[in-house]
Order: C-alpha cells, then sequence, then structure tokens
C-alpha cells in the first residue's frame, strides 16, 4: 500500500437537492458562498477570487427527503482561513436567526454546526495552529469535544458586515455517514492510503500528511444504514484532487474496487457504497 500524496486535498461536494433555487439561495444568503455557475439543473457555488466550486446542487426530479438516516453526508465542513473570520460567520448567523445546532472546541478546531433546508449537515471551522494540536505518545490525536468560548469568539468579530465566506475558504474535511466503520478503515486507510488519526469503536478519521482529518467516518446512526435511494435527496459523490490519481487508480484495482475512467476524473465508491471522483 502507497500512502497517498501529502498534497492530497478536498474539491467540489456534490449534492442531489429537490428545491435548486431554495437551495442555493440558502447557500448564498446564509453560509456565504459566491454564485459561479447556474443553470435549470445545476448551480455551482464557491468563493470569490476561484472559478472552483466548492459545492455544486444538482436538481433531481420528484426529490424526497430520507424518512430514516442513510449512508451518505453527515456533513460538509467549511475551513475558514482565521478564528476572526468564525467569528464573524458566528455573528452574522446570529443575526440571521438561522438555528445553529451546536458549537465544539476539538482541541485542534472550533466548529459551529448547522444543517441546510433539505437537512444536509453543515460545519463551518476554524482550525488552531499545528503547534497547539494535542497528541497522543503515537502522534495521533484524540477525540476532544469542548464548549466553544463563544464570548471570546464574539469579542475578535471584526464588526464589518458579513456579504460572503472569505477569499481562502475551503472543504476542509468531508465527515460521512456510515454503516460499518472497520469497511470504511479497511478503504481509507488500507485501499487508498490515508493515515488513521483518530480511532474509536463508532468513528474513524483520517488524514494526508499531519492534517486532522480530511475524511471521517462515523455509524452513530446505527449498523443498519442503507444507501440513498435514487429519488432521495443527499451526497451524490465527494471530491478528491490529488496529482497522483492515476497511481490511486491502480491500487484500487488491485485491491478489486471498480474504477471508472472519465476524461479528466476517475470515480470509485468506497466500501460503504459512497462515491467519490477523483481530480
Amino acid at each position: 500500500m502507497e500512502k497517498i500524496n501529502e498534497m492530497m486535498r478536498l474539491g467540489e461536494v456534490v449534492l442531489n437537492v429537490g428545491h435548486l433555487e431554495e437551495m442555493a439561495g440558502f447557500y448564498q444568503e446564509v453560509i456565504g458562498l459566491t454564485l459561479l455557475e447556474k443553470n435549470e439543473r445545476v448551480v455551482r457555488l464557491g468563493v470569490s477570487g476561484s472559478n472552483e466550486a466548492l459545492l455544486v446542487l444538482r436538481k433531481i426530479d420528484n426529490a424526497v427527503v430520507p424518512e430514516v438516516p442513510r449512508i451518505g453526508l453527515f456533513h460538509t465542513a467549511f475551513l475558514l482561513p482565521t478564528r476572526e473570520n468564525l467569528a464573524d460567520v458566528l455573528v452574522h448567523l446570529i443575526k440571521s436567526g438561522y438555528p445553529i445546532d451546536g458549537a465544539g472546541d476539538h482541541a485542534y478546531s472550533e466548529a459551529l454546526y448547522l444543517h441546510d433546508i433539505e437537512g444536509n449537515g453543515i460545519e463551518i471551522y476554524a482550525d488552531r495552529a499545528k503547534t497547539d494540536w494535542m497528541r497522543d505518545a503515537e502522534g495521533n490525536l484524540p477525540m476532544v469535544t469542548e464548549e466553544v468560548d463563544v464570548d471570546g469568539l464574539l469579542k475578535i468579530a471584526t464588526g464589518e458586515a458579513f456579504t460572503e465566506m472569505p477569499v481562502g475558504t475551503k472543504i476542509g474535511h468531508v465527515h460521512l455517514q456510515v454503516s460499518d466503520v472497520d469497511k470504511a478503515e479497511q478503504f481509507y486507510r488500507r485501499a487508498l492510503g490515508l493515515n488513521l488519526t483518530t480511532a474509536i469503536p463508532s468513528a474513524r478519521f483520517f488524514a494526508a500528511g499531519d492534517y486532522h482529518h480530511h475524511i471521517g467516518t462515523n455509524m452513530w446512526a446505527g449498523r443498519n444504514l442503507q444507501n440513498r435511494q435514487e429519488q432521495e435527496v443527499g451526497l451524490a459523490w465527494f471530491t478528491i484532487i490529488t496529482p497522483d490519481k492515476e497511481a490511486i487508480s491502480k491500487q484500487l484495482e488491485e485491491q478489486g474496487y471498480q474504477v471508472n475512467r472519465f476524461e479528466k476524473t476517475i470515480s470509485v465508491v468506497d466500501s460503504n457504497g459512497i462515491m467519490i471522483h477523483f481530480k
């Protein structure tokens, strides 16, 4: 098994949606993403200064919201450049009146959590300096969730009107809801070559290089989850951008995974049935 290139990063997250206009409006007005491209079926959203989409919304016909949890997206995590940016987003969300599900201080980052209007999870977070991350004797990161110092955050808000996510915002990680974290580890660690950075019985976290995690997986909704049905809204696929996609595709094929090749991308379905595109 070859380790994935440390330059790996996440690209666009693609959601199948039922209400394209409303979802596009939510991600622009509440989350602060910038409209890059729009037609009757697809909306591409990102941040100013870049034409690279962070989120793509695809309209599906006769769409329904799943009545039970499905294998797929737990949350899309938008990484902000600074803690001050996080403070400004917090002020904006409070002023907007849109419900925030919660907040968590994970020692390596501070995060806000919410859901979009079709139930997809969202995390908006800022990393602490790597020198402040707590690691155990093996170099792994413990699973820590403490209360966020909300008062401290609010004190460093700039006070400027929030109009959009700051330049430099990116997809920091994707957290997946799966039915089997051991199978997830088999794919992301052993087949794909990511490092296992945090492990508890119900969750596994994986990263390229020394990041805390690019991919999170959990089975907190249970072991009997099924994959999303064709007309259900939710995650279509997420994207990994890496300079060694051809080597990865060969490695995946050698381990029995079916790799589909397109003009500029390859795709594979992971061990829990979640599709990934590689660019």
